[in-house]
């Protein structure tokens, strides 16, 4: 059986817990990170020589960073519906994957520790806007990121849309995003996953 090595309040667990939720695989969940278990012992760094969640354990290999998990677990169960076979496909949920990742999580990540210090230090607040404005824009042309379905892109930039409603403060109105929020929130692994994090 898979063993997934991390915790439910790292969105980047919470992703790889959806997924597996959304598939109907079964795993074996090994608390570790941050207060939940060590990342810093051989044997974990063995599986993940940067030490952080999460990893899946499938036999014999280990596979991190939760991107590529994702898609080792779509390929690996067959989920089509939703990283497909063909590669234009991924590419097409691929490059919304990589963007959640790169370009709209890390400003709002940044944003939310700053604040939770007492930093206040907003600069990041320009990036983040911009970036769910385009996103907002995206969704006007389908229900999902990617297309008219549910996909791994999605389920990537899952945590940061939700983060994005927890902002305190006055927010750019965006009801494609609100939308999509809600329908996101018809699935249980997201409510299960992602509507926990804070």
């Amino acid at each position: 059986m898979l063993k997934v090595y991390g915790r439910p309040n790292s969105s980047n667990s919470a992703k790889v817990f959806w997924l597996l939720d959304q598939i109907g695989q079964d795993y074996d969940l090994v608390p570790a990170g941050r207060g939940f278990g060590p990342t810093d012992t051989p044997e974990f760094l063995a599986l993940n020589p940067f030490g952080k969640v999460p990893v899946v354990q499938d036999g014999d290999l280990a596979v991190w960073e939760s991107n590529a998990v994702l898609r080792y677990l779509a390929r690996r169960f067959d989920a089509t519906a939703l990283w497909p076979a063909d590669a234009a496909g991924q590419s097409r949920i691929d490059r919304w994957m990589d963007w959640a990742s790169i370009s709209l999580t890390p400003p709002l990540t940044r944003l939310r520790k700053a604040r939770a210090a007492g930093k206040g230090d907003d600069a990041d607040l320009p990036a983040i806007v911009t970036g769910f404005a385009l996103l907002d824009q995206q969704l006007a042309r389908h229900d999902f990121i990617a297309g008219p379905e549910l996909s791994l892109a999605d389920i990537t930039a899952a945590p940061s849309v939700h983060r994005w409603f927890l902002l305190d403060g006055e927010r750019l109105v965006l009801p494609h995003l609100e939308a999509y929020a809600r329908r996101l929130a018809g699935f249980p692994g997201y409510v299960r996953h992602i509507q926990g994090l804070s």
